[in-house]
């Protein structure tokens, strides 16, 4: 076998190697053993050093998890490379690594949310599967021709699939009468307060059934929940809107959370979402 040396982690005083897709890296067992003492479980002797062998991972991923070990190199994750870091990171038990490729995925997945979750359920990651399925589920239609989609587990691709038929279905029995039919009002005027809600919700139902096929679920969690205002009956409109509304919404719709990082704003927006189960 034909191999070279890595020109960036190949050092003189180095007294273990490490042997990935036909490149030769030298280092040190001191600093293995501090940021990835599991590799040393696989040690084998050779003629001259020890060695590790790292069998399916290539030698551009072992350059970068090296430079994150080493103290004397700063080098993120990037999408072009999480994966194998993640990978390197889980079966060799390498912490920093890890760490460093969760943070990214926590800081990024919303710039590419599809791979993103497609990660967060090959590595295991709970938090980061029911975050950004909240933004797969709300454009479904786009994210199922997506390369990411395709390689999920087909019982993931049904549960996707499974939420999102289920909001479909609701929006196609959206109706006035829903929302409306069993509120009891405690305002001085309830037949005008009525009419006024009639009138706002009729409206907001309208809008979402005039684009059904388009209508993301976020938009439609806006659409009806966002504040009504009326002209009499303040304190049996608040409690419409906070108690009543939101309860017959979620009879319909199943629950909807915001995404954790905009839990701290004002109005932050709220998507349907599936759950990792953690056995």
């Amino acid at each position: 076998m034909n191999s070279k040396r890595s020109e960036l982690h190949y050092y003189p005083d180095g007294d273990i190697l490490i042997i990935a897709d036909k490149t030769i890296f030298r280092v040190h067992k001191n600093i293995l053993k501090m940021a990835a003492p599991t590799l040393l479980n696989h040690e084998q002797q050779g003629n001259e050093l020890p060695f590790i062998n790292i069998p399916n991972v290539s030698s551009s991923v072992v350059d970068i998890a090296l430079s994150m070990i080493y103290p004397r190199h700063f080098i993120m994750p990037t999408w072009m490379n999480i994966d194998a870091l993640l990978f390197l990171a889980s079966n060799y038990s390498i912490n920093k690594i890890y760490v460093a490729g969760v943070t990214f995925l926590d800081q990024n997945f919303k710039k590419n949310p599809m791979f993103a979750f497609y990660l967060a359920e090959k590595y295991k990651l709970s938090f980061l599967f029911e975050e950004t399925s909240k933004l797969v589920l709300d454009q479904l239609p786009k994210y199922k021709e997506d390369s990411a989609f395709q390689k999920l587990p087909l019982e993931i691709q049904s549960a996707l699939i499974a939420r999102h038929m289920s909001y479909v279905h609701s929006v196609a029995e959206l109706s006035v009468n829903h929302f409306l039919s069993t509120y009891r009002h405690t305002c001085n005027n309830p037949a005008f307060h009525n009419k006024e809600l009639n009138q706002e919700i009729e409206s907001r139902v309208s809008t979402i059934l005039d684009q059904p096929n388009n209508i993301k679920p976020s938009k439609v969690w806006s659409i009806i929940l966002s504040h009504i205002t009326v002209t009499d009956g303040i304190d049996c409109n608040d409690y419409f809107m906070r108690e009543h509304l939101a309860k017959k919404f979620t009879a319909m719709f199943g629950d909807f959370k915001c995404l954790d990082i905009d839990k701290d704003e004002e109005n932050p927006k709220c998507y349907i979402y599936i759950s990792r189960n953690k056995s």
